[in-house]
């Protein structure tokens, strides 16, 4: 009898454990889809190029202070490197030449805040928008092994991958969160220690904060300074801006950041209203300036996405008919609406954003008023941002909702320049302040840079949205020409087709 009984709990258990294992790798498959591992991949040796000794000729080029187009020169590259930049216009035998009179010249830009999740089809989106440096901020370990890849010659553009981010949450919670996403769960702050000490080590280029509590915070800022490891990211959940006079943290990863601690320490801006907000927010700002300009720490914009979301919240069917869907990765797209709760995805039905069908009135305009303050006090402090020379770097948080790879920077330009700063200004969010603050050798056009190179066919300092009038693509010395671009795009834009399993053909 009790051997019998033995026999049945046994079974049970393994016929337990075996319809768990099902379900979890039923599960785990559909997280997969959701980031885009189910896409078909396009084989991006198709589009490798090797370098040559390149020479381009008369073309304007974007002065070293990003302040002019400076006529007439000639331009030198070999070897990944810019080799000189003259008005003589002499040409070294054997080389290719570009023709570039009525064109201009300006540093590749940098997506400071990108996600590649698993859709590696990006790195081609972006290098055909002229995007030659992303910053990955939250990447597992293989990411580091896909940076390799570039850097031996894989089309895409350079990567800066941060670790993957560190929480603080429960036993239970934390497993979860890194069974489902690339996040890691600290137990206490010794265990936080040895993370961030294990992700040096590794070779990550910066830690990843996400929502730590307030001692392990601080705790990490700490060891990584004293790593000479950067951090970025998000501020704890009980952060008060006043910490931003002590902070270690070295990068803010969205103007959200400090948006979100002003709302929580006004109240509700229904109750109160949001022109007190606006008050609140203005009387804040050069306090929280002072902080962030005496401790040097940049700002990543994340603009545009910011200023969609209410987009997708009261009309998500235009929203969806102003971007490019048709290059965005059908995993993310589609995404799930298996919980309310947890809506994934961009489309009706599925977008975590989207006005609620059934909505009171009441609620609705609730919710509008709190998207539309929530985007001007982006807005307040871009412009005192702007005002005090705050460093700002132009990021998409690209994996989000509508943010198309490559595509994006372009929209985030567009929303910088329109939020207070001039073309030059804007520029720099995506050449120069980014290759500073990652100590690359990119960024400015002068010889002995790294040749990550735009040829645009009209001028960025007049307009900034002639950053998408790209002519060709130079990513480390590597020439990419506009036709080389297009069938990249093309070839993006079929796979996503192949794989897609809802029909976008109304949004295109």
């Amino acid at each position: 009898m009790f051997k019998t009984l033995l026999k049945w709990l046994f079974g049970l258990f393994i016929g337990v454990s075996i319809v768990a294992a099902a379900y979890l790798a039923w599960f785990k498959n559909g997280v997969n889809f959701i980031y885009g591992a189910h896409t078909q991949v396009v084989d991006h040796r198709a589009f490798a190029s090797p370098r040559q000794l390149t020479v381009i000729t008369d073309v304007s080029v974007l002065s070293p202070d990003g302040q002019t187009m400076l006529p007439n020169r000639t331009v030198v590259l070999d070897k990944g490197e810019i080799l000189s930049v003259t008005t003589e216009g002499s040409i070294p035998a054997g080389a290719m030449v570009i023709p570039g009179q009525g064109k201009y010249l300006i540093p590749g830009l940098v997506d400071s805040h990108a996600h590649l999740l698993k859709s590696p089809n990006d790195l081609l989106l972006y290098v055909a928008n002229g995007v030659t440096h992303i910053r990955d901020l939250g990447g597992p370990a293989e990411r580091l092994q896909l940076r390799e890849e570039i850097d031996q010659g894989r089309v895409g553009p350079r990567l800066f991958v941060s670790s993957p981010p560190i929480d603080s949450m429960g036993l239970l919670e934390g497993a979860f969160w890194e069974f489902i996403t690339f996040h890691k769960n600290t137990h206490d702050v010794e265990h936080a220690k040895s993370m961030v000490k294990e992700f040096a080590e590794q070779g990550y280029d910066a830690i990843k904060i996400y929502h730590l509590d307030m001692p392990t915070y601080r705790a990490v800022n700490k060891l990584a300074t004293e790593l000479g490891v950067p951090t970025t990211g998000h501020f704890p959940l009980t952060f008060e801006l006043s910490e931003l006079a002590v902070t270690q943290q070295m990068e803010v990863a969205h103007l959200e950041e400090i948006v979100r601690v002003l709302i929580r320490e006004f109240g509700s801006i229904n109750k109160q209203g949001s022109e007190a907000f606006y008050a609140h927010v203005e009387a804040r700002a050069d306090e929280i300036i002072d902080d962030l300009l005496a401790n040097d720490i940049t700002v990543n914009s994340v603009l545009w996405f910011m200023e969609s979301i209410h987009d997708q919240f009261s009309n998500l069917e235009e929203a969806l008919k102003e971007v490019h869907m048709e290059y965005a990765n059908p995993g993310l797209v589609e995404g799930t609406k298996d919980g309310g709760e947890y809506k994934v995805g961009w489309l009706p039905g599925y977008n975590q954003f989207e006005a609620v069908n059934d909505a009171s009135e009441e609620a609705y305009k609730k919710s509008d008023t709190f998207w539309l303050a929530r985007e001007k006090a982006h807005h307040i402090l871009l412009k005192a941002m702007v005002r005090r020379g705050v460093k700002i770097v132009a990021g998409t948080d690209a994996g989000g909702n509508l943010v198309v790879p490559g595509f994006s920077l372009h929209d985030e330009l567009s929303s910088l320049n329109l939020g207070g700063m001039n073309p030059a200004q804007t520029l720099a969010t995506a050449t120069r302040i980014p290759a500073e603050l990652m100590k690359s050798n990119a960024g400015i056009i002068e010889p002995g840079r790294r040749a990550d190179l735009l040829i645009l066919n009209q001028n960025p300092l007049t307009d900034i949205g002639n950053t998408r009038s790209i002519d060709t693509v130079i990513l480390n010395g590597r020439v990419f020409a506009r036709e080389q671009l297009d069938a990249m795009l093309d070839a993006v834009k079929q796979a996503n087709a192949n794989s897609r399993k809802i029909n976008i053909d109304k949004y295109l």
